[in-house]
């Protein structure tokens, strides 16, 4: 648990604040601010496993824990949300994915698309040789 306003901008450098509910990716590592005894505390958190039930479930070294995303009082209402952090570049290789695949899908449908014609053009020719036989035994 990290209180120090300085230590925690160093580990926040190159780190985007993210709001939930958010698509989290499995094993992307969050960091994250959050009360814990009363005080606010910054954690340099782990790879996210799952979420459920206004907490984030976290893991790191073997083991896991969970995080809350809210704090409610007895009655229910919402005394602290926690913030959470994941670094800014964590999109980038999923953009690098998708556009790899957005390739591979178009050069697949062209080879689809000659295919196709190929097939076309051999039916019609079937249809041709049909006709032809068709004169010849009769």
């Amino acid at each position: 648990m990290i209180t120090d306003m300085t230590v925690i901008k160093k580990h926040l450098i190159d780190h985007v604040e993210i709001e939930l509910p958010y698509p989290l990716e499995k094993d992307i590592m969050i960091k994250y601010i959050t009360m814990k005894d009363g005080e606010q505390s910054f954690y340099t958190g782990g790879r996210f496993i799952n979420m459920l039930n206004e907490k984030i479930i976290l893991s790191n070294a073997g083991r896991s824990w969970t995080v809350p995303t809210v704090i409610k009082d007895k009655k229910g209402n919402v005394v602290y949300e926690s913030r959470f952090f994941v670094h800014k570049d964590f999109n980038k290789k999923k953009d690098k994915d998708t556009s790899e695949f957005e390739s591979i899908i178009s050069s697949q449908q062209e080879v689809i698309k000659k295919l196709s014609q190929q097939v076309k053009l051999k039916a019609e020719e079937n249809d041709k040789l049909k006709i032809i036989i068709h004169k010849m035994r009769g």
